[in-house]
């Protein structure tokens, strides 16, 4: 069975040969750490889960759904061991000049901060922009008939982007004080990313659908479910709609947080699939299946903080786990989160070991 097989296999509550193995992802740090712990250094970072013995990992399809042109990036002021900069997405911020993949960025100016700046911003989401589909498309696209392995679209979400426009704060008071202009907000992205989508999805057959969101705290989400269900609802429906109707079935969203009270209303607004389900904000992958049965996919759930700890705790995290997942279907184990560089390099190849025995009996 080849791994685009088994991942549909598993996420269609089939029979595959065994689930597939993946992660979504390592620090840089964490590879760094190990290279002085057994990692060979002549592997490099791209090609860990290689040398692990990961199933080749989903492609995504490369539309574009973020702004064209992007902002251009240039550095605003530096000293003291930090840096104002202003990112491709608009948004003026602090960093540490050294250090900043385990430190979040101070953030001090957005790109819309009016009616006027949304007008603005908008024509940098023209869905008919050239490059909005990757280079060599039609080359891509004949490749993609014949492989072996999940092919994805994904990069886009909504929530996830009015903060990129706005910042946490401002997104979450506008639903209160101008609740019209997130409305036409809202619309307008759902339009957009249906039109970006539809050459991807009439010229390929893409296998899984992903949204990236960022939308709950340790112990509830960021908007209520009547605010989600009057504002975010409809936007969801049109982009699951369309992509139901060229064949996709399988559609994550991506959260961190505790998305207990979200979950019902994804679900509802076509979406059957969660990750990576952080386990210190009190999601439990177990109590979910129990809950949702077949009607939830789930892939993550598994405690990064429980590989720090050592064998003891990586054994009862698994053991409670993993047995119980693999057997009812529609779940992938992955680590909660990307790999911290807190998890010794024995440590985590103990981990994937219990997996494996495991899944291969």
């Amino acid at each position: 069975m080849d791994t685009r097989e088994r991942f549909l296999q598993t996420l269609r509550f089939g029979m595959p040969d065994r689930i597939p193995y993946y992660e979504l992802g390592l620090w840089h740090s964490t590879v760094e750490r190990w290279y002085g712990e057994g990692l060979p250094e002549e592997v490099p970072q791209d090609r860990v889960f290689d040398f692990l013995g990961f199933d080749r990992l989903w492609e995504d399809v490369g539309v574009n759904f973020g702004m064209l042109p992007p902002f251009k990036e240039r550095v605003i002021r530096e000293g003291g061991g930090r840096k104002v900069i202003l990112d491709s997405d608009g948004i003026e911020k602090e960093i540490l000049t050294q250090g900043s993949e385990t430190s979040m960025p101070h953030f001090i100016r957005f790109p819309v901060k009016t009616r006027e700046d949304f007008e603005a911003i908008k024509q940098r989401y023209d869905p008919d922009t050239k490059w909005r589909c990757p280079r060599w498309w039609s080359d891509r696209v004949r490749c993609w008939k014949e492989r072996d392995y999940p092919l994805k679209i994904g990069g886009f979400g909504f929530f996830w982007t009015l903060r990129k426009w706005m910042g946490f704060e401002r997104t979450l008071t506008l639903f209160y004080d101008d609740p019209a202009l997130i409305h036409e907000m809202l619309d307008f992205l759902a339009d957009f990313y249906v039109r970006s989508m539809e050459k991807a999805l009439q010229e390929t057959d893409i296998d899984w659908a992903y949204i990236s969101e960022d939308m709950a705290f340790k112990t509830a989400s960021m908007i209520s479910p009547a605010m989600f269900r009057e504002f975010l609802m409809p936007a969801y429906r049109k982009v699951t709609d369309t992509l139901h109707k060229y064949g996709v079935e399988i559609i994550f969203v991506d959260s961190d947080g505790n998305v207990n009270e979200l979950i019902p209303l994804w679900l509802e607004a076509g979406v059957n699939g969660i990750l990576p389900l952080e386990v210190q904000a009190g999601m439990d992958p177990v109590a979910l299946r129990r809950r949702y049965g077949r009607d939830l996919l789930i892939m993550g759930g598994i405690d990064k903080k429980a590989l720090a700890r050592g064998r003891s705790a990586i054994e009862e995290e698994v053991v409670s786990k993993i047995p119980y997942l693999i057997e009812k279907g529609g779940y992938i184990p992955m680590v909660d989160h990307t790999v911290p560089p807190d998890v010794p390099f024995e440590n985590y190849l103990y981990y994937r070991e219990l997996i494996r025995k495991i899944a291969e009996g």
